[in-house]
C-alpha cells in the first residue's frame, strides 16, 4: 500500500504543479483581469482599398471581439454581414485574411480590382459595429452568422496601412484561470502530503503476548507420566500459563492441594512419539508482534487445551493416556480464523483515503467543468448565405429624416443634383422635370415648393439575400393633410445611398394595406394572385389608353384621381381636334420598367408601376404649329413643327392585386403624373 500511496501522490503532485503553472500563466500573462485574450500588434497593409477578414475566421459566436488599429491616416474599423461587405468591395482591390494561427500568424490573399475611391464607410448604415469618429477601435459581441471585419481608410481611399490588434473577451475567463490555479495548488499539496506521509509505529506492550493464528489442526500432547520436580513440590494448586509464567491463568480450576491423591512414583518419564509434530512450549515470553486477530483466534488462544499444551503434569492430577488424539477443528472455526486483506483495519483506512482523494479530484473536475463549460463558444449555425431585413427601423427613420431635410433644400433652390443624392428614377425624373418647368415659368422663384416633411413613417422592410434592397414607407405629409405618402426606398449596392425611387400620394379616403410584414414574392406567391404584376401593368395601360369604356376597365377599381384624369384627357382631345390646324389626336399609355412587388401579410400584392404617356397631335398638311404657352414651353420653345406635336408624361402608380380566391378587382391606390417632355416633328 505504501508503494501505491507514493505513486498516487507523485501523480497528483505533478498534475497539480502543471495545473498551477498553466493557471498562473493564463491568468496573469495571457488573459488578465479584463478577461481578454489579445494578439500582439501586427502590421496589416494593402495596396487596395481595405483589409477584410474572411467569414470563416469568425465561425463561433458568444464572446466579445475587440479590434484596435493605428496608422498614418485616419482609419475606419467596421463589422458587417458578409453579403454587405462582399457587395461593397466587389470589383475592388483589397486584402483578405483567410487564416489565423495563434498567436499572431495570418494567411492573406490579395484580390485584384479597381482602386477608385469608395463611398466613405461611415456614411453606410449596414455596419453592425463601427468605430466612432476619431476612434480606431471597435467592440462587438460576436453573433451567429457570416460576418467580416473591415479595416480601411476613413475616406475610402486606397493604400491601407495599419497596426492591428485582435482580442477576444470571454466572460469569467480570468476567474476560471484563477480557479485552475487554486485547484492546482490544492492537488499539489495533496500529492505532497501523500508522498511525505509516514505510517505511525505501533508501541510494544511488555505485558501482552500475541499468538499467531494457526490455520491447521493443533495436536495436543499430554505426557504419559508426570515428572516430579523439586520446584513443583511447593507449587500452588493452580495452573500457570506457559506463555506468561508470571501470570495466573484465569481458565485453570482452583483445587486444594491436600485433597489431591499422591501419584505413584515412577523411575523415569516415558514419552511416546506423536503421529504429528507437537506444539513446542516456549520457555520465555514471546515478544509482542503487530498482528491482527479475529475474535475467534483470540478465543482459541485463551482455550484450556492450548494453554495446557506442553505443560508438565501436576502431582495432584491423575495420569493421562499415553497418546492424545488431535483435536479436530470445525471447518467453520478455521474459516473464521482467516483474516481477509480487505478486512484489515490498515487496508480499510488506506482504501478510505484513496476513495476520499478520488472523490476530491472528481469534485474538482466537476467544478472546473461546470464553471468552464461556457468558455468554448458554440459553432455558428448559419453557415450558408443568410438574409437580413433591408433596413432597421431606426435606420429607416434616419433615412426619411435626411430626405426631408435635403429635399426641402433642393426644392428651395431647384437643385436637381442635390435631389439626385436622395432620389432615384422614376421619382428623380419627375422632380428634375418639375424643376425645369419651374425655372421656365417662375424664373424669379416666387412659386417654389413650400417646405414639407413626411411624418410618422411606418416601415416595411422585407428580407433580402443580395442587392438591390428596398423598403416601403407609409407616412403622413405635413403640407397635405388630405393625403398620405406611399414610397419605396432602394439601395442599388452596398456602397450606394438610399434613394426614394417610387412615390405616390393616395388620398386619405383610400384604404392602404399595412406595410408591416412585407416580404419579397416567390413563384408560389405570384401564382396565387389575380394577375401577375407585368400583366396588370399592360392591362392598366390599355385601360387608360382606351378610356372609361375600354374592355380592361372591368379589371380595375379606379380612384377618383384616375377618373378625373381620364375625363380631362377626353376633353383635351375634343378641344384639340376642333382646332383647324390639328388633323387628329391620340393618347397612348405604355408600361415602363419592371414593377416592384411586395406581398402583404394578407397574401395580396402591393405593386408600384411606372407608365409613360404620349399625347400626340397630328398637324394638318400645309400647316405648322408650335408651343406658345404652358408647361410644354419648358421643353420646346418657339420651334415650329409641320407634322406632329407631342407631350410626354411619366406616371407613378400604386395598385393592390388581390388573391384569386377573393375574386376582387385590382385596386388602384394612386396615379401621379408629371410632364417630363414636349416637342414635335
Amino acid at each position: 500500500m505504501r508503494f501505491a500511496r507514493i505513486t498516487l501522490g507523485l501523480l497528483l503532485a505533478l498534475s497539480g504543479l502543471l495545473a498551477a503553472i498553466a493557471g498562473a500563466v493564463a491568468a496573469f500573462w495571457l488573459v488578465g483581469p479584463d478577461n481578454t485574450i489579445s494578439t500582439p500588434r501586427r502590421e496589416l497593409a494593402s495596396t487596395g482599398l481595405a483589409v477584410v477578414t474572411a467569414p470563416s475566421l469568425l465561425d463561433r459566436h458568444g464572446p466579445t471581439l475587440r479590434v484596435s488599429a493605428s496608422g498614418d491616416k485616419p482609419l475606419f474599423i467596421g463589422v458587417g454581414q458578409d453579403l454587405d461587405v462582399r457587395d461593397y468591395l466587389s470589383g475592388t482591390a483589397h486584402t483578405r485574411l483567410t487564416k489565423f494561427d495563434p498567436p499572431a500568424t495570418f494567411g492573406t490573399q490579395e484580390l485584384r480590382g479597381d482602386t477608385k475611391k469608395l463611398t466613405a464607410p461611415s456614411q453606410l448604415d449596414w455596419w453592425v459595429a463601427q468605430s466612432a469618429p476619431g476612434s480606431q477601435a471597435v467592440t462587438w459581441p460576436i453573433q451567429d452568422g457570416l460576418y467580416d471585419v473591415v479595416v480601411m481608410n476613413a475616406d475610402g481611399t486606397p493604400a491601407v496601412g495599419a497596426q492591428v490588434t485582435f482580442g477576444i473577451e470571454v466572460h469569467r475567463l480570468f476567474g476560471i484561470c484563477l480557479l485552475v490555479l487554486g485547484v492546482g495548488v490544492v492537488v499539489l499539496t495533496l500529492g505532497l502530503a501523500l508522498v511525505l506521509r509516514r505510517r505511525p509505529v505501533a508501541k510494544e506492550t511488555a505485558d501482552t503476548t500475541e499468538i499467531p493464528v494457526i490455520k491447521t489442526r493443533i495436536p495436543v500432547l499430554v505426557p504419559a507420566a508426570p515428572v516430579q520436580r523439586e520446584e513443583e513440590e511447593n507449587a500452588p494448586a493452580y495452573r500457570v500459563s506457559p506463555f506468561a509464567p508470571d501470570r495466573v491463568s484465569p481458565f485453570a480450576p482452583l483445587a486444594a492441594k491436600e485433597e489431591q491423591p499422591a501419584p505413584a512414583p515412577v523411575k523415569a518419564p516415558v514419552r511416546q512419539v506423536p503421529v504429528r509434530p507437537a506444539a513446542v512450549r516456549p520457555t520465555a515470553a514471546v515478544p509482542a508482534a503487530p498482528m491482527f486477530m479475529s475474535p475467534a483466534a483470540v478465543a482459541r488462544a485463551k482455550s484450556p487445551a492450548l494453554i495446557g499444551a506442553g505443560a508438565s503434569q501436576r502431582y495432584d492430577e491423575p495420569a493421562q493416556t499415553t497418546y492424545a488424539e488431535p483435536v479436530e477443528e470445525p471447518v467453520d472455526s478455521i474459516a473464521e480464523e482467516i483474516v481477509p486483506l480487505a478486512a484489515s483495519p490498515e487496508f480499510v483506512k488506506s482504501d478510505e483515503a484513496v476513495r476520499r482523494t478520488a472523490a476530491l479530484l472528481a469534485s474538482g473536475a466537476m467544478l472546473l467543468t461546470a464553471t468552464s463549460c461556457g468558455l468554448m463558444p458554440p459553432k455558428n449555425t448559419i453557415t450558408a448565405e443568410d438574409s437580413r431585413p433591408a433596413v432597421t427601423l431606426a435606420d429607416a427613420q434616419a433615412v426619411v429624416q435626411r430626405y426631408n431635410q435635403l429635399n426641402n433644400q433642393a426644392n428651395k433652390t431647384r437643385d436637381g443634383k442635390l435631389s439626385a443624392t436622395i432620389e432615384g428614377n422614376p421619382t428623380l425624373a419627375q422632380t428634375q422635370a418639375g424643376f425645369q418647368i419651374g425655372r421656365k415659368l417662375d424664373a424669379a422663384g416666387k412659386d417654389v415648393s413650400k417646405p414639407f416633411s413626411y411624418t410618422d413613417p411606418e416601415i416595411g422592410a422585407p428580407q433580402f439575400t443580395s442587392y438591390p434592397m428596398r423598403f416601403v414607407v407609409s407616412s403622413g405629409v405635413s403640407g397635405a393633410p388630405g393625403n398620405r405618402q406611399l414610397g419605396v426606398w432602394q439601395r442599388e449596392s452596398a456602397g450606394s445611398p438610399w434613394l426614394l425611387t417610387h412615390s405616390v400620394y393616395p388620398p386619405n379616403a383610400v384604404e392602404l394595406p399595412s406595410v408591416a410584414g412585407l416580404r419579397t414574392p416567390n413563384a408560389a406567391d405570384l401564382s396565387k394572385l389575380q394577375g401577375r404584376p407585368e400583366a396588370v401593368a399592360k392591362d392598366l395601360a390599355a385601360y387608360l389608353t382606351g378610356g372609361k369604356n375600354a374592355p380592361q376597365s372591368r379589371l380595375f377599381t379606379p380612384t377618383a384621381g384616375l377618373t378625373n384624369m381620364l375625363d380631362l384627357r377626353a376633353k383635351s382631345k375634343a378641344a384639340d381636334t376642333a382646332e383647324p390646324y390639328i388633323a387628329g389626336v391620340t393618347d397612348a399609355f405604355a408600361p415602363s420598367g419592371v414593377p416592384l412587388t411586395f406581398i402583404t401579410e394578407s397574401g395580396d400584392a402591393l405593386v408600384f408601376l411606372s407608365l409613360t404617356e404620349q399625347y400626340l397631335q397630328r398637324v394638318e398638311p400645309g400647316s405648322n404649329a408650335y408651343w406658345t404657352s404652358g408647361e410644354a414651353t419648358a421643353f420646346s420653345g418657339m420651334a415650329k413643327y409641320t407634322q406632329t406635336l407631342h407631350q410626354d408624361y411619366l406616371h407613378q402608380v400604386a395598385v393592390v392585386i388581390p388573391a384569386k380566391s377573393t375574386g376582387d378587382a385590382v385596386q388602384v391606390l394612386s396615379i401621379d403624373p408629371q410632364l417630363v417632355g414636349a416637342g414635335g416633328a
